[in-house]
């Protein structure tokens, strides 16, 4: 009776003393608030010159067709009609409404509709500014916009490439020793590429050994999205400029291939339908990655559901945050299945333009000309620039959360490439590599870092693989021992159960992590050996299942042992160290003695 008194008691104790180390970091999931802060003062009395007036956009559920179409005009007593050619893939129409018409009766009969997916007024986006309001931006046809007014170190020969410190700020050069994004397809939503010489545009002189997929342009309705801004070039710049060809600039994850999407009029505006169906298209189409260097202050009913599209799809969709100095995140940086980034200088603190909040994810080189070192601290690659609608190809330094956003966007494409291909999970280890600083509101995990993610991605996928084959050596071992006995009379199955539990041990928390994503936290758990001694606190009883039971747990802190010495524990999503410490600590040593226990236990 005093045993089994004693050893209740010391299950007991190993039970408060997971909960106890688990218990920092459940509260730390709990207290995490992501929500953004609300629009300013200021903002909300802009909010008209955000909202294109009279106009609404309309979501059709899937396999909807110009029937239904009709039908919903005589529903509205207004023609709606399709935005795109690409309406069998978008399902997006608009309309615009008589100047008398209630248009919050029109958009409650459609959302009523069962035919709709949704509906709400088309907003402007436009790239991020300071200075320069929608209104000056958009001309009178709202919906088709007037042209411009205006591993191993590894070291590229872009002979300007010593200029950009950016790169420089996110470790590239241990990143490309490991991966440079081959394999990877990035869409930059944005003002169009100058991605060859067309009837539209022409191809930058550091964009010829770019690899390009097909791309659209949502301004004009066709399949030439090039350039007639310099912006949506830019962007596209860092993410996967030519690199080592000896010219210009380098890209930060240069053998990605670039899908250009134009959204944004050479004036720098766009509609939300028109944004919307970009990012569907994108996630239809193959993209890995979105960029969007553009917003708004205002939330949009599409450009929300089409991020949830992408997402759902397996697209990771990083968001300029905005350039208005404010705690207010702008969309669609904001909603929760995009990465929303803020703008550091050359310094690494928060750039003077940048907006910031509870948002923001990660915080990225955006440029800051106002820190001490002028022209130089700005993000420098090939783009088109000019005035009066001249554009001249050249080397420029842009600055602003649009410039900071592709570099994470860069890094993104750098992880996938290394096998990691679920957008949490992408997330996850983005947070997690960070170069940490605070206050999180200002830079999120930290500044994004190009080394670390690529190694952390690389050791998560190898170490996962690894630990499968091993797993299956075991099973095929065991099943030639267990022949093996079998043949000289022993019919006892022992080393099979024992190979089982050691690689159910090894998989069970990679297969969790899987399903539930790396960044997930249920993984606190799932990853602890509060299985194996559920299982023994609750009737193992037999030496034979005891014993099993400690190999299970042995495995388990075997994997949880290699993780932490790894890196790639998924509990460690934005925790420090010394709240890891101790979880990992009494996991171990509950595993251990379970398996000591189990070992040790006296045959029947």
């Amino acid at each position: 009776m005093t045993s089994v008194k004693s050893s209740f008691g010391l299950r007991g104790i190993a039970v408060a003393l997971l909960a106890v180390t688990a218990l920092p970091l459940l509260h730390d999931w709990f207290s995490q608030n992501h929500a953004n802060t609300p629009p300013s003062q200021s903002e909300v009395a802009q909010i008209s010159r955000w909202i294109v007036p009279n106009r609404i956009e309309v979501e059709l559920k899937p396999g909807e067709n110009s029937g239904e179409l009709s039908s919903l005009s005589r529903l509205i007593g207004t023609p709606l009609q399709w935005r795109s050619p690409l309406h069998s893939e978008t399902e997006i129409a608009t309309a615009t409404l008589p100047p008398t018409a209630s248009v919050q009766k029109a958009l409650r009969l459609l959302r009523a509709d069962p035919h709709v997916q949704d509906a709400g007024r088309m907003h402007i986006l436009t790239i991020p500014s300071s200075s320069v309001l929608p209104s000056e931006l958009v001309g009178p046809d709202h919906d088709t916009l007037p042209p411009a007014a205006s591993g191993s170190l590894w070291k590229p020969n872009d002979p300007r490439y010593n200029e950009q410190w950016n790169f420089s700020m996110v470790h590239a050069e241990d990143a490309w020793g490991i991966a440079r994004g081959k394999g990877v397809t990035v869409a930059v939503i944005d003002t169009g590429v100058a991605y060859a010489n067309t009837r539209k545009g022409i191809q930058c002189k550091d964009f010829k050994q770019t690899h390009f997929v097909k791309g659209y342009d949502f301004i004009a309705r066709d399949a030439l999205p090039s350039d007639d801004n310099g912006h949506g070039t830019h962007v596209s710049g860092t993410i996967a400029e030519s690199t080592n060809n000896n010219e210009g600039v380098a890209g930060l994850a240069f053998d990605a291939a670039i899908m250009p999407l134009k959204a944004l009029s050479g004036a720098g505006g766009g509609t939300s339908a028109g944004i919307a169906e970009a990012i569907r298209y994108a996630a239809d189409h193959g993209a890995n990655v979105i960029n969007m260097s553009l917003g708004s202050p205002f939330p949009d009913r599409l450009i929300r559901d089409a991020c949830a599209y992408a997402h759902r799809k397996g697209v990771t969709i990083v968001c300029a945050a905005g350039n208005n100095a404010s705690d207010h995140v702008g969309y669609p940086a904001a909603y929760p299945d995009c990465i929303a980034v803020s703008a550091v200088g050359p310094k690494g603190e928060l750039s003077f333009y940048s907006n910031w909040g509870k948002a923001i994810c990660v915080a990225a080189p955006g440029g800051d000309t106002k820190a001490g070192d002028g022209p130089a601290g700005a993000i420098l690659q090939n783009t088109l620039s000019g005035a009066d609608g001249a554009l001249e190809d050249g080397y420029y330094g842009f600055q602003g959360t649009s410039m900071a956003s592709p570099h994470v966007a860069a890094v993104a494409a750098l992880i996938e490439s290394c096998g990691i291909h679920d957008p949490d999970d992408v997330r996850c280890i983005l947070l997690k590599s960070a170069q940490a600083k605070a206050p999180a509101s200002k830079y999120g995990a930290g500044i994004v870092d190009a080394g670390k993610a690529v190694k952390l991605a690389a050791n998560t996928y190898q170490d996962g693989v690894a630990r499968f084959w091993i797993a299956a050596f075991l099973f095929a071992g065991c099943l030639v021992i267990g022949q093996l006995r079998k043949r000289a009379g022993n019919s006892e199955g022992y080393p099979f159960w024992t190979a089982a539990a050691l690689a159910a041990g090894l998989l069970v928390p990679d297969w969790l992590a899987g399903f539930a994503g790396l960044g997930a936290h249920i993984n606190i758990i799932a990853h602890s050996v509060l299985i194996p001694f559920a299982l023994l606190l609750f009737g193992v009883e037999g030496p034979r299942e005891r014993r099993l039971l400690g190999w299970f747990a042995f495995s388990l802190s075997l994997n949880l042992g290699w993780e932490w010495l790894r890196g790639t524990i998924p509990p460690g999503l934005d925790y420090s160290q010394w709240l890891l410490l101790p979880w990992v600590a009494s996991n171990m040593l509950i595993g251990a003695g379970l398996f000591l226990s189990g070992i040790f236990t006296p045959q029947d």
